[in-house]
């Protein structure tokens, strides 16, 4: 069956305004290019194409960024067929016309192409050749058709008769005009194409998000500060202004409504306070211009990047990200004083799932703490964009100032597919939470004991965390136990003395001490083993007994119900929790792996584990 190409389409958009460009066109892809972001080397890849219609090829062509899955996961290559589902033309450097794609369609894969289709030809022949229309055509309104001063130069127009910027600072005539109504217009920039070494630029965009009001103060003095999140069709950035742009611009901005913005400054986005995908953050400064638009345009009102609740666990902590999750439990409100500020501050824990059957601890906090009475008890879908992830108590989730916090959102299909799958099976099964659990630190991704040694775990800054299904297969009996300060805040080890037991960091002498667990253990599984630490809580739960008692029993002299008690509790199966990191002890520096959590194999979660890894292993 031979394929069909939108033939004439890269003309009509390279030649004809954009209410005239062909509606979701068919081309080919015939070229590929990785481009690096910035010049440091850093941030976000883009993709440039090379087009064809089979009549012209398009060589500035731009894939954005949310479609960069389409090139690394092999749909987007060299000879596939796509169709241009969305997408922009823009005018830089005056004259070069690049087409942005924002959503497409895989018609056919490139494996399923013979080659090249039809003799396309080079669109720049037909750019330099209306160029020369253009030019012609212009002298000769200015000299007459036929006459006058056919050979002079075309006449430039004084700089103030040309489109405006906003506030009168010249034209922004690198990018394509948007219609303003009446004689004047407004040259816009895409938010996708915005770097810091472009100085004249405008954009049209609606603030999806607006923070309060915020102040700080510190050695270099005090100020306010506040942050919009911006979106167009070709992407998102978030802008911030500071103590005068607070009086100039905060009152100014409202949620959903559409501007322009220019002469705003642009720098590496902090991605710590940020889940947008750009590089880049604009500040808004005394120069900044910004206008209300107008008139009537179709732009997003809010791009969400999802994440599953069940990838939290292997996303590093403090990342911002973007959660769809049906709260299916909310507890009440509570005050709590801050360390920084030492106000109260209103917080509200709920508890999220989604179709992965995990669910994860959100805090809510101020206002929207308070706001959500009306909600509880009636599992309403939560879209949140730029939540904090936390490994508070496993991963936990925390809703700042700058987050944008949506109830049951009518016009997401997401939000809509979640309601039914919760209302029709979710309700019903089972879930597994990855908040609340006892342990510190870490993501604790399934791992076999193996792949401490083999992935290097523990060899960096910071300690690895890994979550591990082992046998203890040998306990040591060997100073297993410790005595310690009988305080309930103090567990340091006491000293001996004539008249009791002294503990040097309470500075305190009590007359008797209290039996804590320090346990070695060696674990196994069918890929490796590993010597690992237990301490207190871990230990108690491996040997099935508390400190108190092991030590009791040691210090009863009866060594075969000792030996008996930790016979009784090798060659069963945990989960545990680990902690690896390279420690030096007298001058020698070795891998120490302690257990931070230990509990009971779920073989129930444990099998469709299992079953995942094997369609996974099946699939490569």
């Amino acid at each position: 069956m031979a394929i069909s190409l939108s033939e004439g389409a890269i003309h009509d958009i390279i030649t004809k305004p954009a209410e005239q460009h062909p509606p979701k066109p068919v081309v080919q892809v015939l070229g590929v290019r990785k481009i690096q972001a910035n010049q440091a080397g850093k941030g976000t890849d883009r993709y440039r194409l090379i087009l064809s219609d089979g009549a012209l090829i398009h060589t500035s062509a731009m894939l954005a960024t949310q479609l960069n899955d389409k090139v690394t996961e092999g749909e987007i290559e060299m000879k596939a067929v796509i169709r241009l589902d969305k997408y922009i033309c823009n005018i830089i450097q005056e004259t070069r016309k690049v087409l942005i794609i924002l959503d497409c369609t895989i018609v056919k894969k490139a494996c399923d192409v013979p080659g090249k289709i039809g003799n396309p030809k080079s669109s720049a022949d037909l750019n330099s050749g209306q160029q020369q229309a253009q030019e012609n055509g212009h002298q000769k309104s200015e000299n007459g058709s036929f006459g006058g001063r056919q050979n002079a130069p075309p006449q430039r127009q004084p700089m103030q008769q040309q489109g405006r910027g906003f506030g009168g600072g010249g034209k922004y005539g690198s990018h394509q005009p948007v219609n303003r109504g009446g004689d004047g217009h407004k040259t816009v920039f895409p938010i996708s194409g915005l770097t810091p070494y472009q100085n004249r630029w405008t954009i049209r965009a609606r603030v999806t998000s607006k923070s309060g009001i915020r102040t700080w103060n510190n050695s270099r003095g005090e100020g306010r500060l506040f942050n919009v999140e911006l979106v167009d069709e070709s992407g998102e950035i978030r802008a911030t202004g500071f103590n005068d742009a607070v009086d100039k611009f905060y009152d100014l901005l409202e949620v959903n409504k559409v501007y322009y913005f220019s002469k705003g400054s642009l720098k590496t986005a902090n991605k710590q306070y940020s889940s947008l995908k750009n590089d880049y953050e604009m500040y808004l400064n005394n120069d900044t211009v910004i206008e209300v638009c107008t008139e009537e345009c179709d732009l997003p009102t809010i791009m969400y990047n999802f994440v599953s609740i069940s990838d939290l666990e292997n996303i590093n902590k403090d990342t911002m990200v973007d959660i769809l999750g049906v709260c299916i439990n909310a507890a009440d409100v509570t005050q709590i004083t801050t360390r920084t500020t030492n106000k109260q501050v209103s917080k509200r824990d709920v508890t999220l799932v989604d179709r992965s059957e995990k669910s994860v601890t959100a805090t809510l906090w101020g206002e929207e703490a308070e706001k959500f009475d009306e909600h509880v008890g009636k599992t309403p879908v939560l879209a949140i964009k730029g939540a904090k992830l936390s490994d508070f108590g496993g991963r936990s989730l925390s809703i700042l100032n700058s987050s944008n916090l949506r109830i049951n959102p009518l016009d997401l299909k997401e939000a809509m597919s979640l309601r039914g799958w919760y209302d029709n099976t979710g309700k019903n099964n089972e879930l597994q939470s990855i908040s609340n659990q006892r342990y510190d630190g870490g993501s604790g991704k399934m791992k076999y004991l193996s792949q401490i040694k083999n992935e290097q775990l523990g060899m960096g800054e910071k300690p690895d965390y890994l979550s591990a299904k082992g046998v203890c297969v040998y306990l040591k009996r060997e100073n297993c136990l410790y005595q310690a300060c009988p305080t309930d805040e103090c567990n340091k080890k006491v000293i001996m003395e004539d008249d009791g037991f002294r503990c040097e960091k309470c500075n305190k002498k009590f007359p008797d001490f209290k039996h804590r667990l320090i346990l070695s253990a060696h674990l196994a599984d069918f890929t490796s083993s590993q010597w690992v630490t237990c301490f207190q809580e871990s230990a108690e739960m491996i040997l099935g007994h508390t400190a108190k008692e092991v030590g009791e029993l040691r210090d009863s002299g009866n060594e075969g119900a000792f030996d008996q008690l930790f016979a009784n509790a090798e060659f069963k199966s945990y989960v545990f929790k680990i902690r690896a990191k390279m420690e030096t002890y007298n001058e020698e520096t070795r891998l120490k792996c302690s257990v931070v959590g230990v509990k009971p194999v779920d073989y129930k979660q444990d099998s469709k584990r299992l079953l995942e890894d094997i369609q996974r292993l099946m699939s490569l």
